[in-house]
């Protein structure tokens, strides 16, 4: 919800809102809703903080009121030379632009590198809840969206650890930002995300201008000031499934013209849509709930906003969902794992009936018969405090912010009514405190700078539980001492603290071209410390070590301890990024970054045990590497910005090359279990030379001919590839007596990321008049009600994903996704004020159901997938009130 207001009614406001220090540069943008003038083409250097005055606009325009219908805008924003103008002298802000607009008009046309935007008004209207929408719309940005603890973003192929290193100790490629705070673990991305004000992607090395620094890119969501005009937003969503969402926004003042308040809920469930042909219940269900609380304090030299927030979820999402993690859980055959050796690694159906003398139930996917299905449980909590105090022409910014989670989660994803215990989860606890402290100069000036001090510590407790017998393990494993309930408790403590110091100017050379360069020193401190503890189960006729033995002899840890350990790294992050205007019409951009990625702890290392064929024991051998190699990039990039058509066609072009030497990725050790089966230890590593490129467009047209038409559209060709990696951890294939344990996949492409993503999509929207002004007309209190003023609206967008290849690039059996399409749809009437609203929308509206990972099984396990994470097609409608 957006709220108009009257800058002549709040003078106060007007003078004292300073500048939101935006920490990252920005780029091109889809899907801009209002035409451009030539003179915005003379764009103001990008990924840079705004001035104290720009910030008073952009907290107004957070406070405006209605989105105007296409082709409406006022951009006064750059002086005749070029340069931008006093933003409170020149920018024109009026209820034609939202906040979320004017971010995308300065993405769009004014930054120096390219970008993505999604408008609060837009992720409204289309039914944005989760981070999976916002895929849809932007190309190269994959949310991985499956259990809190792993859904960790990827941009352009990178971000989320390729399979089984997902520990707390991995450090993200991206970095996710919400109301200029960034959270490292992948816990804080959870929830449904409402009353938005703008999600964002800037594209290469960050960091320069503050935050965390992050090697390709960073995810930034802003939300919906607090404002000064009283007002309360309802929504009500029903839809298939059982789905319905409620929604609450409730906003006004506290102290007039110094204090205001914004209060925003929800609550958002949906049964499941994965049956369970034994119990009956149903995975991949919804059940979550949030709450945002504001205060926002204005004075004659500052500002202040405090924001807490709660989410929280208790769901049953872990079958079928690991995002190409390595656990693939969702069976679809009989395993189908061939050696190199051309000998077939064994049927699994065949070693259940001669292990448990039972019979597979099902290879369904989406009818699975788990015989211990769990939930998982999440509650995140997290509050941070900005103050913006203006010293002279200058800013000073103070951002603190502080967060919670905790995760309790049980059951596993044994099928087949087949209860072994060896698919369980793990229970996670985190807490994170930052501090950023900067000083800006006004942006408008002849040499603009950003100078600062950035600090974080984030820590966090792993209690896996993956282990945890069942009543068929004994007979599984031969191993009379794996009674039930005998528990691999792995006990995982990970902190990072990162100290940094960062600064940033854009020199104005004249009115044609600019240059910004950045540099930024962080120093970086990596703990972490394993403990193994056997959940001894007492009263049976097994011993201590009996039961250790058993647990070894399943692939866990059995009784180990790594001590603490600690790896101290300092890095640098740099960018050279010029900008030339052509023309009115045409903008060049160039940027050279470095970037710079501290180790990663393998928090999830795991003890490598050694049997004994003689003595049937066995004994500790060793640890996997405690840490990775620490990564540089090197990213090359170049585009251009062009206008045409009266500003009605607005196009982006951006080209990329990115090295990456050291590139964080995951390596595996393969061996053999007592009775045969194949086990392995993950754990982080590196790649000596990873590298990506690939080609960015984004295209918006506002046609003067179809008043209220916006088509957008955007593709990404992308190349992610090892340059050089002649020690990668064999595939499965290679599991066999003689087989090599690593292999040569220099030149090979990464598993699961598709070459070329494309989407394109309309809105329309038409006003009606006050079509139902002849209903119910003797009813004097309806009448009135009924001679507002309509609009009819509606969109349409398609996104769609090529062939991609889901294996490892060298195993004997290759499998493919292959291509696919995200269609959504929906059509509504409002009021002329917003006010009401009636949406009938679909989502996924032809079933696309997209695997995003694969295992070809063993002797022990069967052909299984990682299910789609969109979710299958959902439909229904949604009313909006506002008092």
């Amino acid at each position: 919800m957006l709220i108009k207001l009257d800058w002549s009614k709040h003078p106060l406001l007007k003078r004292s809102l300073p500048a939101v220090l935006v920490t990252l540069p920005l780029g091109s943008s889809l899907g801009y809703t209002g035409k451009a003038s030539a003179k915005d083409m003379q764009m103001s250097s990008g990924m840079h903080h705004a001035s104290s005055k720009k910030h008073h606009d952009d907290s107004h325009a957070h406070m405006t009121g209605h989105n105007a219908k296409s082709g409406h805008h006022n951009h006064d924003m750059d002086d005749d030379n070029g340069n931008m103008g006093s933003a409170t002298e020149n920018i024109h802000v009026t209820s034609a632009m939202s906040a979320g607009d004017r971010k995308m008009h300065e993405v769009m046309m004014k930054t120096s590198r390219f970008g993505d935007v999604v408008t609060g008004k837009e992720a409204q209207e289309q039914q944005f809840t989760t981070l999976n929408d916002y895929s849809y719309k932007v190309p190269g940005f994959r949310p991985n969206t499956t259990t809190p603890h792993y859904s960790r973003m990827s941009i352009r192929g990178l971000g989320q650890p390729l399979s089984g290193s997902a520990g707390i100790g991995y450090l993200s490629e991206t970095a996710f930002s919400v109301d200029n705070v960034t959270w490292l673990q992948p816990d804080y991305q959870a929830g449904d995300w409402s009353n938005i004000s703008s999600f964002e992607i800037g594209y290469g090395p960050g960091g320069t201008a503050g935050g965390h620094n992050s090697d390709v890119g960073v995810i930034s969501i802003m939300t919906a000031l607090p404002s000064f005009k009283r007002s309360t937003q309802y929504e009500q969503t029903v839809g298939n499934y059982g789905h319905t969402i409620e929604k609450l926004d409730s906003t006004g003042s506290i102290v007039r013209g110094h204090l205001a308040y914004r209060i925003t809920g929800y609550y958002d469930n949906a049964n499941g849509w994965i049956h369970d042909i034994l119990n009956g219940k149903r995975y991949q269900n919804i059940n979550r709930g949030g709450v945002r609380a504001q205060l926002l304090a204005t004075e004659e030299n500052y500002t202040d906003r405090f924001i807490f927030s709660y989410n929280g979820s208790s769901e049953y999402s872990q079958y079928g969902e690991s995002a190409g993690t390595g656990g693939a859980s969702a069976p679809i055959g009989d395993s189908v794992l061939v050696y190199g050796n051309g000998r077939y690694a064994g049927s699994y159906a065949a070693t259940l009936a001669s292990r448990l003398n039972k019979s597979v139930l099902t290879y369904n996917p989406y009818r699975p018969a788990l015989a211990d299905p769990g939930k998982e449980r999440s509650n995140v909590y997290t509050a941070s405090n900005e103050l913006n105090y203006h010293i002279g022409r200058n800013t000073l910014t103070s951002i603190s912010a502080m967060g919670l989670f905790s995760g309790v989660n049980s059951g596993t994803t044994d099928n087949q009514n087949v209860w072994i215990g060896t698919g369980g989860e793990m229970d996670d606890y985190g807490v994170q405190g930052s501090q950023e402290i900067r000083l800006a100069s006004p942006q408008e000036d002849k040499i603009a700078w950003t100078v600062g001090l950035y600090g974080v510590d984030n820590s966090a407790w792993n209690r896996m539980h993956h282990t945890a017998f069942g009543t068929d393990a004994a007979a599984w494993y031969s191993r009379p001492a794996a009674v039930t309930g005998l528990t691999q408790w792995e006990k995982n403590y990970n902190t990072n603290i990162q100290a940094a110091i960062f600064a940033q100017t854009v020199i104005h050379v004249n009115n044609k071209f600019s240059l910004t360069l950045g540099l930024r020193n962080s120093y970086d401190i990596q703990k972490f410390n394993n403990k193994f503890e056997v959940g001894y189960v007492p009263g049976t006729a097994y011993s201590y070590d009996q039961q250790r033995q058993a647990l070894m002899a399943a692939g866990a840890g059995g009784d180990a301890r790594t001590g603490l350990q600690r790896n101290d790294h300092d890095g640098v992050t740099a960018i050279i990024n010029p900008k030339y205007q052509l023309n009115k019409n045409t903008m060049f951009y160039i940027l050279i970054g470095h970037g710079d990625k501290t180790v990663s702890a393998n928090g999830n290392s795991v003890p490598i045990n050694e049997y004994n064929s003689t003595t049937k024991q066995y004994t500790f051998y060793g640890w996997s590497p405690y840490f990775s190699k620490p990564t540089t990039s090197w990213d090359y990039e170049g585009g251009v910005k062009t206008m045409s058509f009266n500003g009605q066609l607005v196009s982006n072009a951006n080209f990329y090359w990115n090295d990456l030497y050291n590139y964080q990725t995951n390596r595996v050790y393969n061996y053999y279990l007592s009775n045969g089966d194949l086990a392995n230890v993950s754990y982080m590593g590196n790649a000596p030379h990873a590298r990506l490129y690939g080609v960015e467009l984004s295209e918006s047209l506002t046609p003067d001919f179809i008043p209220g038409l916006n088509i957008h559209a955007s593709g990404a060709w992308q190349q992610v590839r090892y340059v050089k990696y002649n020690g990668a951890p064999a595939p499965t294939s290679y599991a066999y007596s003689g087989g090599s344990s690593t292999v040569d996949e220099s030149g090979q492409s990464l598993p699961g990321i598709p070459s070329f993503t494309f989407n394109i999509g309309a809105n329309y929207e038409h006003p009606v008049g006050a079509i139902f002004s002849n209903f119910l007309t003797s009813r004097q209190h309806r009448a009135a009600w009924l001679q507002r003023a309509f609009t009819a609206f509606g969109y349409i967008n398609e996104a769609w994903w090529s062939r991609n290849r889901l294996t490892d690039p060298l195993a004997a059996h290759q499998f493919y996704q292959r291509s696919y399409s995200i269609l959504n749809a929906g059509i509504g009437l409002r009021t002329a004020d917003q006010n009401f609203s009636v949406t009938l929308w679909a989502k996924n509206l032809l079933d696309a159901r997209p695997w995003t990972g694969y295992s070809p099984g063993s002797a022990s396990s069967p052909e299984s997938v990682d299910l789609t994470q969109q979710g299958p097609r959902y439909f229904g409608a949604t009313m909006h009130m506002g008092f």
